[in-house]
Order: C-alpha cells, then sequence, then structure tokens
C-alpha cells in the first residue's frame, strides 16, 4: 500500500549567510558566557565586573587558593618523602671500610 503524497514541500536547507549569521551569534553568546560567568566562577578573574555582582568572582577566588594550597600540601608531601627516602638510603647503605 503506498503512502500518500504530503502536499508540503520539504523544508529547504538554511543559506550559508543564515549559518554564518547563527555560527556569528552563537561565538559571541560564548563569549559573553565566557567572560561573565565562566572567568569568575573557575579563575577569580573579573574583566566585566558581572561576576562580582553575581557572587561568582568570590566563588572563584576560593578555588584558586584551594589550588594554590593543595600545591602547597603536595610540594610539601614530596619534600617530605625525598627526605624520608635519603634517610633510608643512608641507613641502608654500609659505611666504606676501604682503610
Amino acid at each position: 500500500m503506498p503512502l500518500p503524497a504530503s502536499s508540503t514541500p520539504p523544508p529547504e536547507l538554511p543559506s550559508s549567510r543564515a549559518l554564518i549569521r547563527s555560527t556569528l551569534a552563537a561565538l559571541a553568546v560564548a563569549v559573553v558566557l565566557l567572560l561573565t560567568t565562566v572567568l569568575p566562577a573557575e579563575y577569580g578573574i573579573d574583566p566585566t565586573g558581572a561576576g562580582r555582582v553575581l557572587g561568582l568572582t568570590h566563588m572563584g577566588e576560593i578555588k584558586v587558593r584551594l589550588a594554590r594550597e593543595a600545591a602547597a600540601d603536595a610540594a610539601a608531601d614530596a619534600a617530605a618523602i625525598d627526605e624520608a627516602m635519603d634517610d633510608a638510603e643512608a641507613v641502608a647503605t654500609p659505611p666504606d671500610s676501604t682503610a
């Protein structure tokens, strides 16, 4: 049983001009979101001042501070491990008795 023919023509594809215009609009929205929300919330960088108004800059500053503290803790842990390894090697190595 054949399907009835549709009376509406198939939709037309958008023109190149419409695609470029839509792409540029999406790019503009992405830049605005980056400057007003992502940078203040993630990195504490607020070039527009909107992050301060929305309370996002404070959140970003906390994240940056915590990341610095974590890096300092990791460096301190690595130094402690290196020191412990040096101490263990000094204890495990017998003195040179070639006198």
